[in-house]
């Protein structure tokens, strides 16, 4: 396991000193964008659940033995008990990569995880946490082998439409390593969608996809998504001047998808632009939509069309700290 690289600017408090206090003081290092059009329903959500707060707030702290076989920088993600927004919080065997990245508008996010642990018992922790604010699973459910878990499931607090959609899929086989979790997340007022009558109950154990034991490679950069896309789709590329930051993964999106989250190591809106031209093939790029939210500048843009075979790019600048980028892609 290669050395843990330089600290990133934030703050980061040792788990064992951090956790008791976690529920009422912690806030995930996070901020986004989304791309034009891509808000979400209801209004700003209360310090304690906006995913934004977490901007100016602390990370739990992830060692290089926590991480595995994953050959990932421990200050470039966050661990269990990481508060994501909306009450929702990185669940044990997980961390998260990056940052979360909230809506423009409301308490909505989207979240890239890379599961450490068992798949399922992070699926289930995931739908214990949803379960507590109320909401119960309107379909999904774990499926796998030896070799693969997948787990997808939305689920919906038909009272007041809050919704999260849970994206996971751990795989081992002779072609490499997936093992993500995509969490997308909408707040009170944004789903008509009525779950069915009585409480989901959390999945059964399903055979163990076991880690290697040896140091886990990140992907190919000319070929990032090598191991998710479709295979007539084209090769996606890691643009210069982003790092990705874990492995590619589900990406939670409203139809299965997949993407990454990366360091933005160069100028923000030349890597974004240079995302936006990578996806030329969707359909013509609109303009950056670029936004101000408290301390924190939020560019994003969505090509293709989302019915159909898309591509957002959102990145986030704040005033203190390191820049982010996600990219999640359907159908292409």
């Amino acid at each position: 396991m290669p050395a843990p690289g330089p600290r990133r600017p934030g703050r980061h408090r040792d788990r064992r000193a951090a956790r008791p206090a976690l529920r009422a003081s912690i806030v995930a290092l996070a901020v986004a964008l989304v791309a034009a059009g891509c808000s979400s329903g209801g209004d700003d959500d209360t310090a304690s659940t906006s995913p934004l707060e977490s901007t100016t707030g602390d990370r739990v702290e992830v060692t290089a033995a926590e991480l595995g076989p994953f050959a990932v920088d421990p200050g470039l993600v966050a661990g269990p008990g990481t508060p994501l927004g909306g009450g929702l919080s990185v669940p044990p065997g997980a961390v998260l990569l990056g940052v979360a990245f909230p809506d423009l508008r409301g308490g909505g996010f989207r979240a890239g995880l890379l599961v450490t642990g068992s798949p399922v018992e992070v699926f289930n922790a995931v739908g214990d946490q949803a379960r507590g604010l109320g909401m119960e699973r309107a379909d999904g459910s774990c499926a796998g082998d030896a070799v693969a878990t997948t787990c997808r499931a939305r689920f919906v607090d038909g009272s007041d439409g809050e919704a999260l959609t849970v994206d996971l899929l751990r795989r081992v086989d002779d072609r490499g390593v997936v093992s993500g979790l995509g969490l997308r997340y909408r707040p009170p007022g944004s789903s008509d969608e009525d779950p069915p009558g009585g409480q989901s109950t959390p999945t059964q154990p399903l055979a163990d996809v076991l880690l290697p034991a040896e140091t886990i490679p990140g992907p190919d950069p000319a070929d990032v998504g090598a191991l998710l896309r479709a295979g007539d789709a084209p090769a996606r590329s890691v643009e210069r001047g982003s790092a990705i930051i874990g492995l590619p993964g589900p990406c939670g999106c409203d139809r299965p998808g997949w993407g990454f989250v990366a360091e933005i190591t160069g100028v923000v809106h030349d890597v974004v632009a240079a995302y936006a031209r990578q996806f030329s093939d969707l359909g013509e790029a609109p303009d950056i939509s670029e936004h101000r939210r408290g301390d924190v500048t939020l560019l994003g843009v969505r090509v293709g069309d989302e019915d159909g075979a898309h591509a957002e790019v959102r990145a986030v600048v704040p005033d203190d700290g390191a820049a982010y980028l996600a990219v999640s892609i359907v159908g292409a």
